[in-house]
């Protein structure tokens, strides 16, 4: 029986993730995702070695000193594209793939975070603790009724999949390994070893994890501090080798890695260049507004038009109710966790609000996204780390005080079903803008990869993608790319119709 509800609990969570990601998985490939589709496996002339070669040494310039991160994305993209034209798969229903896989991830290294927090309040209590099954159905439940889609902004959420929930996974396993390490009567060398490995790999993977570990340092800071004051020698040691294996450690790796990179004013980048100031502020407060349930919901209604209702938008809107509703009797009839004792709760929330703020930080003080983002509802990549963390906090208050919200549970489902009915259908109508904007997107991306597409169809997605309006250097990079890609992949060109090449030569130049 207890195997059958672990399975209930891991399978609920999975389909509200997998319910909140039907509409991103209109959008077609956008943006820099498509520019990097077509760009790394030509400039890897088919091979996975040289991509990975190629985004490590990407992550060296442009302001920016995240190898790891660039590497791994660099092989991402490859895959796409090899995968693609290997099999005929859409290279579309890849990026839909990895991106719920790495949400999926997301997801669970957050519930590992609410777990190993909960054992921080109830270690010396004898109930039962907090399970990750469980806990990863509650917060997939809040992550999925929160998400929002963002076609008029850099949206994390369909687009820049390693970079925004591959950075929030790792992000979020950097602040549970803090708590689970400073569990108390926790002791051995493999949790150093671990907080400094993972930690390392975080500020080498993107610079906005630096966030993250400063959550993981008020984590150590708030264990420390009470420590002291029972005056465990052995515990306060413990906190300080932690600290130094995993804060100072990525600390120097991050600086070091600063001093390396090709500075911001000669790359023309300026989002990792620092900018200070009540317009930074702005922003900042702008992004972590955005990233609340319903934070964006004015600014994407207003440019929807509203949220129009649709036989498809409903069924997800109820279907997503549903779903919500079988997780709260569920967790109703489960057995209750005690609420936390005293001040013991403080490391887990400390935590999850000092690594989404400065995480949030780290981009709201650049002149590149002061300018671009004024108001909730425009986002960048710190929003996949923001939906996640005000969702664990959220949770947390479910599982603090489940025995206080079980008296409000009726009035509360209303709301959050009334909720969900607005959030999902939006979603649904917002991924259908997307798709219907990049049409153009999609027919490219799907013809490149496949030489069972008639040659007409080839020439046509490749002349209408090069008609639209893009940024010359956009334009061109894409459509030589794609060109050069299918050439290395079939040995065949792209558009053998040499009027059609000849017009999108034209285009091009």
């Amino acid at each position: 029986m207890r195997l059958v509800r672990t399975a209930g609990w891991w399978a609920l969570g999975t389909f509200l993730i997998a319910l909140a990601l039907l509409p991103v998985a209109r959008v077609p490939i956008l943006g820099d995702d498509l520019h990097a589709y077509f760009e790394t496996y030509a400039l890897a002339h088919g091979s996975a070695w040289r991509a990975l070669t190629f985004g490590w040494g990407q992550g060296m310039k442009a302001g920016h000193f995240n190898p790891v991160g660039q590497a791994i994305g660099a092989l991402y993209h490859f895959g796409a594209f090899a995968f693609s034209s290997s099999t005929g798969m859409s290279p579309q229903r890849y990026h839909v793939a990895g991106g719920a896989v790495l949400l999926w991830l997301t997801v669970l290294a957050a519930a590992a975070v609410l777990v190993w927090g909960v054992r921080h309040a109830a270690a010396s209590r004898v109930v039962e603790r907090l399970t990750l099954p469980r806990a990863f159905a509650l917060v997939a439940g809040v992550v999925a009724v929160s998400l929002e889609l963002h076609p008029w902004t850099n949206d994390p959420v369909s687009t820049f999949a390693m970079a925004g929930w591959g950075s929030a996974a790792i992000g979020f396993l950097v602040l549970g390994l803090a708590l689970r390490a400073t569990v108390p009567g926790r002791a051995g060398w493999v949790d150093v070893l671990l907080v400094a490995v993972v930690g390392s790999i975080a500020v080498l993977y993107y610079e906005e994890l630096t966030g993250m570990v400063a959550g993981a340092a008020a984590v150590y800071l708030l264990v420390g501090v009470r420590a002291r004051r029972r005056g465990d020698r052995t515990g306060v040691r413990r906190v300080v080798v932690l600290a130094l294996a995993g804060v100072v450690l990525p600390a120097v790796v991050f600086v070091l890695g600063r001093y390396l990179a090709i500075p911001s004013d000669v790359s023309n980048y300026t989002g990792t260049a620092v900018a200070f100031g009540p317009r930074g502020l702005a922003t900042w407060w702008a992004a972590m507004v955005g990233a609340l349930p319903g934070g964006g919901l004015p600014f994407l209604l207003s440019n929807a038009g509203g949220a129009a209702l649709t036989l498809t938008s409903l069924a997800l809107g109820l279907a997503m109710v549903v779903g919500l509703g079988v997780l709260a009797v569920a967790w109703r009839s489960a057995t209750p966790l005690p609420e936390p004792a005293g001040w013991s709760w403080l490391p887990l929330v400390v935590g999850i609000c000092v690594g989404w703020a400065l995480t949030t930080a780290t981009q709201a003080f650049t002149p590149k996204y002061i300018e671009e983002i004024q108001i909730p509802g425009q986002v960048y990549l710190y929003y996949s780390v923001g939906v996640v963390s005000a969702a664990l906090l959220i949770s947390w208050v479910v599982v603090a005080h489940a025995r206080g919200l079980a008296r409000l549970a009726p009035a509360l489902l209303i709301v959050v079903g009334a909720f969900a009915m607005v959030q999902v259908p939006l979603n649904w109508q917002l991924g259908g803008i997307s798709a219907s904007a990049y049409t153009v997107n999609h027919q490219l991306s799907r013809v490149a990869s496949d030489d069972n597409v008639p040659s007409a169809a080839r020439c046509a997605a490749v002349l209408a993608f090069a008609e639209r309006p893009w940024p010359d250097y956009y334009r061109k990079a894409v459509v030589t790319n794609a060109i050069t890609d299918f050439q290395l992949a079939f040995g065949t060109p792209l558009c053998p119709d040499p009027e059609v090449d000849a017009k999108v030569d034209a285009l091009v130049k």
